[in-house]
């Protein structure tokens, strides 16, 4: 099998197709493995995708005749407990790299869906929250988007809430809403007991979300890559949480 790629040899492997080998073979050949997954990744997407019950040590041990073929190789994070698993055709420093973008995914998904917030945002967001779990991580124009107009409809509400929606109309166009730019410098402006809506700090960094979501609705030569949006993560789920207090 030399000069095959990793896929091809795992396809012209001889498995018993009722063996555990083979749900393995299946998962290699329906790109799973393409990027680095944890032993915990494979077990959950057997058990979604073949309905069979496997533990994590189980994992190692149906790997070992992928690894002796040269298909799948282990790679082990400095300060990392756990191997991740990924094609051998993929060098070690970029699986590095990969596995270190997945893990701020993770951390960022940790906070952006806490059951303190989801907890506030489930009654009026349950849907744009569902598909946002959904693309989170993954498809980086409709996360833009959707975190967008979960800021706008988030802002609407909560002023809406505090019977203060009208100063959030477009005074040139009576009955409807002014833009998402003025409506956050209204939010960071408008006091409740004291307090702005949006601190004032708060506000001037989530632009850059804004700024994304417009990118990804309205700018047809152009995408937005998850790269791009998670360094404004932490911003926008400030002000989602800075919000959500006034629902």
């Amino acid at each position: 099998m030399s000069g095959k790629s990793p896929k091809e040899k795992a396809g012209s492997l001889i498995i018993d197709s009722k063996s555990c080998h083979a749900l393995l073979q299946k998962l290699i050949l329906d790109d799973f493995f393409d990027s680095p997954v944890s032993s915990k990744d494979v077990v959950r997407r057997v058990k979604e995708k073949f309905g069979k019950r496997w533990k994590t040590n189980h994992v190692q041990t149906y790997m070992k005749k992928f690894m002796q073929e040269d298909i799948i190789q282990a790679v082990k994070p400095t300060g990392h407990t756990i191997n991740f698993w990924i094609l051998t055709n993929i060098k070690r420093e970029q699986a590095l790299r990969l596995i270190g973008k997945k893990q701020k995914v993770k951390e960022i998904e940790e906070k952006l869906f806490s059951e303190n917030l989801m907890l506030r945002l489930k009654k009026e967001f349950s849907q744009e929250l569902e598909e946002l779990h959904d693309n989170f991580g993954k498809n980086g124009n409709c996360t833009a988007f959707l975190l967008r107009k979960i800021l706008e409809k988030l802002i609407f509400l909560t002023f809406a809430k505090n019977k203060r929606e009208k100063l959030l109309e477009d005074k040139s166009r009576p009955g409807r809403l002014t833009g998402l730019e003025n409506m956050i410098e209204i939010a960071a402006r408008e006091k409740l007991d004291g307090l702005p809506f949006l601190v004032p700090k708060t506000a001037n960094a989530i632009k850059g979300i804004k700024f994304l979501g417009d990118v990804a609705a309205h700018n047809p030569l152009a995408s937005v890559e998850i790269n791009t949006i998670l360094p404004q993560m932490p911003y926008i789920i400030t002000a989602y949480e800075e919000l959500a207090k006034r629902l």
